[in-house]
């Protein structure tokens, strides 16, 4: 059972500079619609707005969004006055199973209108968690309408449910003051940082940069990476300090909504935890910078694989991912990859992040061996030799060990003559630097 006043609380919990916009529980209902609330920009059906009285958050309602599409609707306030360059945070408590970000509509020229969308966050389970996100308008206007929108919902174990959305502008309490480690050591068995939902200082050595953030690591010991949401212009190497809000995203712990952005130094070295691929994939080491060493491609299908591909050092499994750096692997081949330990799609994954990640491990005539096909056996005209790595030297031994034959394959795919040969048992000798291999094959006439 709910109670008013931890929403009374919560709004008196913000500052002075703040300036609440709009603040419901979703109590009061005119018919089948909740006051505040299905303005101009709403597309869903009447009949997928509900109102929830059953263990809900805070007073006797909530409200429940029914969309089982993968194409997302939007359940908007009504009208509300933004301004050009303000911030506006939106924080709300969810539960059920279903996908929900928010946004805005303030007519600005770009987008239709439309603010860019934050990311989704995914919902899942009975328990009421809250988040919070933050648009930015860019127009002056008394039409603005603030945005759920919401997507990918399920019947089974209940339809995306929200209560308590609170708007405003300003600071709230001050962020609390943790540690990398803080944000992401947790016990909860679906990763869920302790500190969801909370804003907090905090700060590490930026450890990779991309498109749409960059990892920050402090340490090298379990729980110490952690991706931020952000487009501050940072580079690899830079130490660094941040304001910044805990969230959950696709079961990943992740910093958005960050300010304050200071970088006290750059060209700090970067440390990279040396790792085995079975243990990859465990909740302590995401966000880290790691490196498998000797793991064989047991799949290099990323044509039908989303880009991916699969290492195996003998102690498990583990995705190598294209996010940051693509690179096409060979099946066989034993390589060390370094790269961050990320979540996506219910999957554990290593992104590598530029070339120098992926290496061919040493110890080549093991991987030669293991790689170089032969075919076709026996062999009558022409054998062909496939092998892994281009420049191979060759040479052709008898069964007495003569020499009958020697070059060098320049391609990887080549077209070995065997006319000139008798019949019987020969050695194909490989060699690549300073590795050597063999493989046998049979002549017949």
């Amino acid at each position: 059972m709910k109670h008013v006043t931890l929403l009374t609380a919560l709004l008196l919990g913000l500052s002075t500079q703040a300036q609440t916009i709009v603040a419901t529980s979703f109590e009061s209902w005119t018919g089948t619609v909740p006051d505040g609330w299905v303005g101009s920009k709403t597309n869903f059906a009447a009949d997928s707005i509900q109102q929830a009285d059953q263990n809900i958050q805070f007073g006797t309602y909530a409200v429940r969004l029914v969309n089982a599409t993968n194409t997302h609707k939007r359940f908007t306030t009504t009208s509300q006055s933004v301004t050009t360059g303000t911030a506006y945070n939106i924080s709300f408590y969810a539960r059920g199973n279903g996908e929900i970000r928010t946004g805005l509509f303030d007519g600005r020229a770009t987008g239709f209108g439309y603010a860019p969308y934050n990311p989704y966050v995914v919902v899942s389970g009975t328990t009421w968690t809250p988040y919070t996100q933050q648009v930015v308008a860019d127009n002056d206007t008394i039409d603005g309408e603030f945005i759920l929108s919401v997507r990918n919902t399920l019947a089974t174990g209940g339809h995306l449910e929200v209560d308590s959305v609170r708007i405003w502008t300003g600071a709230v309490n001050p962020p609390t003051d943790a540690s990398i480690y803080q944000v992401q050591f947790t016990t909860d068995p679906n990763g869920t940082s302790p500190l969801v939902g909370q804003t907090v200082n905090t700060g590490g050595v930026v450890c990779a940069v991309g498109a749409n953030g960059y990892w920050l690591q402090s340490g090298s010991g379990p729980w110490t990476g952690l991706f931020v949401f952000n487009s501050s212009p940072v580079a690899l190497g830079d130490s660094l300090t941040l304001t910044a809000l805990v969230e959950e995203y696709f079961n990943q712990t992740q910093l958005s909504d960050a300010a304050n952005v200071n970088i006290v130094s750059p060209g700090n070295p970067v440390e990279v935890l040396a790792a085995t691929t079975g243990i990859v994939g465990q909740e302590q080491w995401e966000g880290m910078l790691v490196q498998v060493t000797n793991a064989d491609c047991t799949n290099d299908d990323i044509a039908n694989n989303f880009g991916q591909w699969t290492i195996d050092d003998g102690s498990g499994a583990v995705l190598v991912n294209d996010l940051l750096y693509a690179y096409t692997p060979t099946l066989g081949v034993n390589y060390d990859v370094t790269g961050l330990v990320s979540y996506s799609f219910s999957e554990w994954k290593i992104e590598p992040r530029f070339a120098a990640d992926v290496a061919i491990s040493t110890g080549l005539n093991e991987q030669l061996l293991a790689a170089t096909r032969v075919w076709p056996v026996p062999a009558a005209d022409v054998l062909t030799v496939e092998v892994r790595v281009p420049g191979v030297r060759f040479q052709v031994l008898d069964a007495t060990g003569r020499l009958v034959n020697e070059g060098s394959f320049s391609a990887l795919r080549n077209a070995l003559p065997v006319t000139g040969l008798q019949g019987g048992l020969y050695t194909l000798m490989l060699a690549h630097d300073e590795a050597r291999s063999s493989v046998r094959f049979t002549v017949v006439r």
